[in-house]
């Protein structure tokens, strides 16, 4: 009769592990969103900055560029990261017209890809912000500073006026289930 009772004491253990331990788990993998190319919007996969950099690179100088992307999934939206890091000398006196080039390109390709800008921010010394919406997703774009680019050693010195630099631009996208005006209130601020 003790075992018994010892017998259902265990099963009730085992039964309420189960129920902790398992029910969320099989929850949280039926009613997650995962990434999917679908999930990304055009402007994400194709946006490249690469014409307007090769204008303003010193001819003969090199040219390079690193670039990442990233996908998480969750519960309520999907998160889909991308970003570039170009490696260019180029003169000093045209550091702000790269900058407003930059942004004047975003906005372009922006445009081309449907999107509607909910709030652009920013002048050519601080870099240029941009929060929109396309189809599902809202996303920011940010054009940061340029930079002076430490990470070059030459062996001869650039001419005067010109300097090494990296630009880096850094994009964030979350695509929602379903188009809601709420989504671009309640987290168009929260993309920085």
């Amino acid at each position: 009769m003790k075992s018994h009772r010892i017998l259902i004491g265990v099963s009730f253990l085992v039964i309420g592990f189960c129920g902790v331990v398992l029910v969320p788990a099989t929850w949280e993998h039926f009613y997650t969103l995962y990434p999917t190319p679908e999930s990304e919007t055009a402007f994400l996969k194709h946006y490249t900055p690469k014409l307007v950099i090769e204008k303003f690179r010193e001819p003969n100088e090199s040219l390079a560029n690193g670039q990442h992307k990233g996908d998480q999934a969750g519960p309520e939206f999907v998160t889909h990261t991308a970003g570039f890091d170009w490696h260019f000398a180029m003169r000093t006196d045209r550091w702000e017209p790269l900058m407003n080039a930059l942004r004047e390109d975003a906005l372009t390709q922006l445009q081309a890809n449907g999107a509607n800008i909910l709030r652009q921010s920013g002048d050519p010394h601080s870099g240029f912000h941009f929060d929109y919406r396309i189809g599902k997703s809202i996303g920011t774009l940010a054009i940061l500073p340029l930079s002076l680019d430490s990470q070059v050693h030459r062996v001869m010195a650039l001419p005067k006026g010109t300097v090494d630099v990296l630009a880096c631009i850094e994009q964030t996208e979350r695509w929602f289930p379903k188009e809601s005006e709420n989504v671009v209130a309640n987290n168009s601020e929260t993309m920085y």
